[in-house]
């Protein structure tokens, strides 16, 4: 299964992660064959930033985002929204990840590396085909 990461930028979004649907994000970017992938919604609050995880959810709908002045929204039906979000911060991975993202900055990107998948998997909760 591939592995995407968005974030949620509350100041650029002018509104917090729990306000928006957690299993829908938006992109500007064209992902082809993108359905039965998995997307991670991370958001981040105060200053210093503390990195959260809202959501993730396996992509099963891949519709325009023009309504929210994107080219392209996804969304899925299966997918966990946690309450409360999941700190990551601290996690052993979480710095060397968010490098290899570029800080988040490049919007709806793809997870390479199996450390950084397990990583997100742990702290969800959710096994990984290893340990079944």
């Amino acid at each position: 299964m591939k592995n995407f990461v968005v974030y949620h930028n509350p100041d650029s979004m002018q509104c917090p992660v729990t306000a928006v649907d957690a299993r829908a994000v938006v992109t500007d970017k064209v992902v082809h064959e993108i359905e039965g992938s998995r997307v991670w919604l991370i958001t981040g609050v105060g200053s210093p930033r503390e990195f959260l995880l809202r959501s993730y959810f396996i992509v099963d709908h891949v519709d325009s985002g023009s309504m929210s002045g994107f080219t392209t929204k996804l969304s899925g039906s299966i997918g966990q929204v946690f309450e409360p979000m999941i700190p990551l911060n601290q996690e052993i991975w979480f710095e060397a990840f968010k490098r290899q993202q570029g800080n988040f900055a490049f919007g709806l990107q793809r997870i390479g590396s199996p450390e950084f998948i397990e990583g997100l998997e742990a702290v969800a909760g959710i096994k990984s085909k290893r340990e079944e």
